[in-house]
């Protein structure tokens, strides 16, 4: 914990980038580099980027990154079914799953499917097995292929079995990569539009869109400001805040005035960033300038909007008892201000 927040990191990322997983076909080497480059450009001193060209991340080494080395409480790992260079993803679904089962009191598991490259009927069935075989309790969509290939989250025929799939296997909420288009994919393929039709026709799932669509970024919290079941992560706009501080205080202000406290989501995108520390320590300091509330009426980032965004509302989405995780963890409430030991089941390192 940091302080008395109750960290939950929405969005960490199990790569696997090693040769074997580049498909030269589509780019799979230039959508690696464009991915460490845009993690460089929005690098600082305290705040590196880590240039994983080539690697996999082992599950001992992201343990050590996300609970040794920073105060987050628990995690999600998130696959990655970005295609367009490599065969199983940026982030493949089986990698994350070996995280969860290495350490499941701290991890759940997001898994991943694309109905491109699973094909229509076999997307819906790999999303049961992930679920009935692997727990996923989420996923992670990305929509845009490079070339322009693509599909929607309103296609009734496509996409709209697998929320239906989700639905009846207990899954109740969907995640998606809208914006930051990478390599030759499609920017308005990434558009957040096609979000509101599905948001009315399954108004119980949860859809959670990340990076607010940059650059579609006001259509995006206009969209969420109007569907109650949509959900926006600030991943990437936390980490660009020691580059761009004023353009991430925007954003966030933005998304409190329009949206509020309550839909917004902490999400670190580690490894690409691998001091996770770093960005919670800023975002626990973090204020709104008195000029941004004043000239643009965005509300404070008291104590409690950050215990909200740090873990409280995600905790929400996932049905989570912080109360109950945070005694599984540390068997008493952590004193204020201290950061409690962390319970290390028996037996959980070197899986």
């Amino acid at each position: 914990m940091k302080n008395d927040y109750f960290v939950f990191d929405n969005a960490i990322h199990m790569y696997k980038l090693t040769d074997d997983n580049l498909d030269e076909r589509t780019g799979g080497r230039k959508s690696t580099n464009a991915l460490v480059e845009y993690a460089k450009l929005y690098s600082r001193p305290g705040y590196p980027y880590d240039d994983i060209s080539g690697r996999e991340l082992s599950v001992e080494d992201a343990h050590r990154l996300m609970f040794d080395e920073s105060d987050t409480d628990i995690a999600m790992a998130q696959t990655v079914p970005s295609h367009g260079g490599w065969k199983l993803g940026f982030s493949p679904a089986e990698n994350n799953y070996k995280l969860k089962e290495a350490y499941p009191d701290r991890v759940l598991f997001c898994g991943g499917v694309d109905p491109i490259t699973h094909g229509r009927y076999g997307a819906v069935k790999e999303a049961i097995r992930q679920i009935t075989e692997w727990g996923a309790v989420s996923f992670k969509f990305y929509q845009a292929h490079s070339g322009g290939v693509s599909w929607r989250i309103d296609d009734r025929q496509v996409a709209y079995p697998i929320w239906e799939a989700c639905l009846e296997n207990g899954v109740t909420n969907v995640q998606f990569h809208k914006g930051l288009a990478f390599n030759t994919q499609h920017i308005i393929d990434l558009a957040p539009y096609d979000l509101e039709r599905a948001a009315q026709d399954f108004p119980e799932m949860t859809f959670i869109v990340h990076h607010l669509g940059e650059p579609f970024i006001d259509e995006t919290i206009n969209i969420a400001s109007r569907y109650e079941n949509i959900s926006l992560a600030l991943t990437a706009w936390i980490n660009q805040y020691p580059v761009a501080p004023r353009a991430a205080l925007h954003a966030i202000g933005k998304c409190l005035l329009h949206v509020g406290e309550d839909r917004l989501l902490w999400g670190s995108e580690a490894f690409v960033w691998p001091k996770v520390q770093a960005y919670i320590d800023l975002f626990a300091d973090m204020t709104m300038p008195e000029d941004l509330q004043d000239g643009y009426g965005y509300p404070e980032l008291t104590d409690q909007v950050k215990a909200k965004i740090f873990g409280l509302n995600f905790a929400r989405v996932m049905g989570i008892d912080v109360e109950a995780k945070k005694a599984e963890l540390y068997g008493a409430p952590s004193p204020k201000g201290k950061k409690a030991k962390k319970n290390k089941k028996a037996g959980s390192h070197g899986k």
